[in-house]
């Protein structure tokens, strides 16, 4: 309950931010205008819907020539970004078309038309399941009609789908057999967009530019002018990726400013997030700020999630390389609504049955296929067969028994496999048994060695000051009674540094940490960023406290260097409210929390933590990273005594 109240009142606190950057909107504007470049946001909704495309759509009742005037109506929010307007429209449309009474036959070129316009609206809006659904669909009702445009337009979605899910091999596969089968100049330099960015994502930058530049060559002279702003956003990232950031920052803001003017709020959005980032890599935090904030309004206003998500993270990186961690963490938080927001709105269920039912499809074709040349075959060669009937028959008998022994090897396999299974299941008890002892032997080993040092060292040398102090004498035996104290003050704190890590009572907490986290930062491995906030407070924490939330930092950068894939993970230790949060996220493949099993690692998480009282939680989804949240709460007996 104290969790739902805290995330409540961390939503209230972004909002009101939120507000609070609008109310400075007019500052910012006079104070940027001073700079090289100016930054412009909306007060209202970017767009409005010219009202003769929607009177055009209402004036007719016939389904088929309503569907036919809203078309421009439809493009019209698609060339604008406005892929919600899009959706709500094309789903009006569809439930028109159901209720209509229409044939089934004639019903069909207008859902082909309508689930193309759904299915890219979706693919625009980051929710891929259902992009996938409508295409397929669209797929299914395309090749009904033999429409090879239509086919052609599905599949190119389909394979933009699996791009956007990071399935890269798919993807490739998919666009290359576009390039095979698809003679239109258009869709092959539509493809050749999406292997630029395929290629920028795997980092193969040469390739990357070579094919954008195609594509881009291409728009320009079609006079295609979203698309090839789009293509020059992405020779942007090359070129920043590429370190040319004074060329990337002139792209950025080149296509900023002409999305505005041709009213694309969809590449405005991406182009301005690019830019504040851009501005956070050359520290001008300011005005990273300033311009994040405005973009972040615009994506409000037009309800576009995914740039929510990408400016939130954005301004998140802001006021934490500002020190801000506290407004940091809160921007984390609404990011995380956001983020499973979208994935609540994605029915997972009915597009998996989709795509199977789709590849089943597919293999019954070629099945088909294969089946008619046999009986081809045949046809020809019956004469010839029944001459070797006599010779076939016995062949077919001992083919049955080879077949018999084959399942009998198969089952004789199958219980092997049975046997060894439980061999390894039996060996890793007892390797776990092994280890156990090993734990149980070692403590008991260093138990031993702490009472023989204290019995034969500490204890021989308290009695032979008492001995001496019984018979104290003059001063040499004075002299020598200091100094067999102090030799025993030597040996207890000896003892007591064997006891607890040095490390962790002479180096700040925190900076103990950064220094751990500095040692992966090297070339091919995944970028750590590790924030602690306030460092004063974290370092009061009681010594054992400190040792296991290092022990589980150490867990989790290892986890994630070994299974998630992730070229950036961040680490924020947070002191606040009575508790210490700690926040760890990768930008990794994710798993489904449904089908993982958790290893050893995560179970001794949850041991170190019942500890403490403290909680665990893991967030994570395929292809979209994994973030895990740990809240310890904070009582007087885990700080230093």
């Amino acid at each position: 309950m104290n969790k739902e109240v805290n995330i409540s009142s961390q939503h209230i606190r972004i909002n009101v931010l939120a507000l609070m950057f609008l109310g400075l909107l007019l500052v910012s504007a006079s104070c940027l205008g001073q700079q090289q470049t100016s930054f412009t946001g909306y007060g209202q909704l970017p767009v409005k819907t010219p009202d003769s495309l929607i009177r055009s759509m209402h004036l007719t009742n016939d389904i088929q020539a309503k569907i036919q005037a809203a078309q421009p109506l439809l493009s019209f929010h698609a060339t604008h970004g406005a892929a919600d307007s899009v959706i709500h429209y094309a789903k009006e449309l569809l439930s028109h078309l159901d209720q209509s009474k229409l044939s089934a036959a004639d019903k069909l070129p207008l859902q082909s038309s309508l689930y193309l316009s759904l299915a890219n609206a979706y693919r625009e809006d980051g929710l891929f399941d259902e992009a996938l659904r409508y295409y397929l669909q669209g797929l299914r009702v395309s090749e009904s009609l033999n429409n090879k445009s239509a086919i052609d337009s599905n599949k190119l979605g389909i394979a933009d789908v699996y791009a956007a899910r990071h399935e890269l091999n798919k993807a490739v596969a998919a666009y290359k057999d576009l390039l095979n089968t698809a003679p239109d100049e258009q869709m092959m330099h539509l493809v050749y967009e999406r292997l630029g960015i395929i290629f920028l994502e795997q980092k193969d930058l040469l390739q990357a530019k070579q094919f954008t530049e195609k594509a881009q060559a291409y728009f320009q002279q079609q006079h295609q002018r979203k698309k090839e702003l789009q293509t020059k956003l992405t020779l942007g990232i090359i070129a920043e990726f590429s370190m040319q950031t004074d060329e990337a920052y002139s792209i950025y803001n080149e296509v900023k400013n002409k999305a505005q003017e041709q009213q694309f709020f969809d590449l405005y959005i991406n182009a301005g997030q690019r830019l504040g980032d851009l501005l956070i890599a050359r520290k001008e935090y300011d005005n990273a700020s300033a311009l994040l904030s405005l973009v972040y309004s615009n994506a409000l206003q037009w309800n576009d999630m995914k740039a929510q998500l990408n400016v939130l993270n954005s301004l998140r990186n802001v006021h934490a390389a500002m020190g801000d961690y506290e407004n940091a963490y809160a921007l984390m938080t609404q990011y995380l609504a956001i983020s499973r927001e979208v994935i609540n709105r994605q029915n997972k269920k009915e597009i998996n049955e989709l795509e199977i039912k789709y590849q089943t499809a597919r293999k019954e074709k070629e099945i088909a296929t294969k089946e008619n040349e046999l009986n081809y075959q045949k046809t020809v060669k019956y004469s010839m067969l029944i001459g070797f009937l006599v010779i076939l028959l016995p062949v077919i008998g001992l083919l049955y028994m080879y077949y018999q022994k084959l399942q009998t090897q198969s089952k004789l396999n199958t219980t092997l496999e049975e046997m060894n299974r439980q061999k390894i299941a039996a060996l890793l008890k007892d390797k776990e048994l092994e280890l156990l002892k090993a734990s149980v032997s070692g403590q008991e080993k260093e138990r031993k060695r702490i009472a023989g040092e204290l019995h034969d060292s500490i204890g021989g040398n308290l009695a032979a000051i008492k001995l001496q102090l019984s018979h104290q004498n003059g001063i040499d035996r004075v002299d020598t009674l200091i100094r067999q104290v102090d030799d025993t003050y030597h040996q207890v704190r000896n003892l007591s540094h064997d006891l607890v890590p040095q490390k962790f009572s002479e180096t700040g907490f925190a900076e103990l940490i950064s220094g751990y986290v500095r040692q992966f930062n090297i070339p091919g491995n995944a970028m750590i960023t590790f924030h602690a906030y306030p460092n004063e407070e974290i370092d009061k924490i009681g010594t054992s406290l400190k040792v296991e939330i290092y022990k589980i930092i150490q867990e989790l950068i290892t986890n994630a260097l070994k299974h998630s894939k992730a070229s950036k993970v961040e680490i924020q230790l947070t002191q606040l409210d009575g508790f210490l949060k700690l926040l760890f996220e990768d930008n990794g493949q994710g798993f489904s929390l449904e089908n993982v099993r958790f290893g050893l690692g995560f179970q001794n998480i949850r041991e170190r933590l019942k500890l403490f009282n403290g909680e665990f939680s893991i967030d994570s989804f395929p292809s979209k990273g994994t973030v895990i949240d740990i809240e310890i709460p904070l009582n007087p007996e885990c700080y230093e005594a």
